[in-house]
This record gives C-alpha cells, sequence and structure tokens, in this order.
C-alpha cells in the first residue's frame, strides 16, 4: 500500500510540475532585463525605462524612470501570473509640495517576455491619473 501511494505522490508531483515557472530558466514570460518605453498620462507620451528581474515565487522587482516634467526614480515590486505583470511602482514626487506617489496597473506580457503594455493610475499627492505603460526590451 506504502509503495501505490508513494508511486501516486511521485506521479502527481511529475505532473504538477509541468514546465519552468516565474523566474526560471525557459518561462515563457520572463520579464528579466531592460525595457524601454513610455508612460502615458493624460494622452501625453514620456520616455521612461524600466528595468526587472523575475525572481522565483513569480515575483518581480526592479526599478523605473521617466524624465521631465516627472523626474521619477523609483523601486518597482510586482508578481507575474502567466501573461499578466501586476506591478506597484513606489516613489516621491519631485517639487515644493514632496509627497509619495505611486503607479499601480496590470501589463500584459507578450512576445516572450519583450512585450509589455496596459492601463496604469497613477497616484500623486493624492489625486488619481489614469495612464498607460507600454515597454519594449
Amino acid at each position: 500500500m506504502r509503495a501505490k501511494t508513494a508511486l501516486a505522490a511521485a506521479a502527481l508531483a511529475a505532473a504538477c510540475g509541468g514546465g519552468p515557472g516565474p523566474g526560471e530558466a525557459g518561462y515563457d514570460y520572463a520579464v528579466s532585463g531592460a525595457y524601454a518605453g513610455t508612460l502615458v498620462v493624460e494622452g501625453e507620451p514620456f520616455a521612461a525605462r524600466l528595468v526587472l528581474r523575475t525572481e522565483r515565487g513569480a515575483r518581480v522587482r526592479g526599478t523605473f524612470s521617466v524624465g521631465a516634467p516627472f523626474d521619477i526614480e523609483a523601486r518597482v515590486n510586482g508578481a507575474l501570473v502567466e501573461d499578466l505583470l501586476r506591478l506597484t511602482v513606489s516613489y516621491e514626487s519631485a517639487g515644493s509640495g514632496r509627497c509619495n506617489g505611486s503607479i499601480e496597473g496590470v501589463l500584459t506580457v507578450a512576445e516572450a517576455g519583450s512585450l509589455l503594455e496596459g492601463p496604469v493610475t497613477i497616484v500623486d499627492c493624492g489625486e488619481d491619473v489614469p495612464g498607460r505603460m507600454s515597454f519594449r526590451r
């Protein structure tokens, strides 16, 4: 009986193991690397940069930057679920009324992780502004 139970457990583990997961080589939606693209705010595009690394357990960490007029250098935390990247960018606003800001969204991961795009919400000094991100590696 023990042998049958052990065999069944091994078969189940093998079946559930499937292919590589987030943070493992060969994962179809790996998002590690440097990306260039745009952050669109109220219809106006701004050049932006995103540098990410995929970690075990589907976690994603990295940095985000966008130049004038925002001048944001920020940290990124997120998670991968299949072909979706849920991310949060946390930063401190520039200018005299410094306050915390964030950009949150769910980006679609396409072209084996080379393309990231989707809607975001920017919360800056308590004001919510819709936006969009699009990045290519």
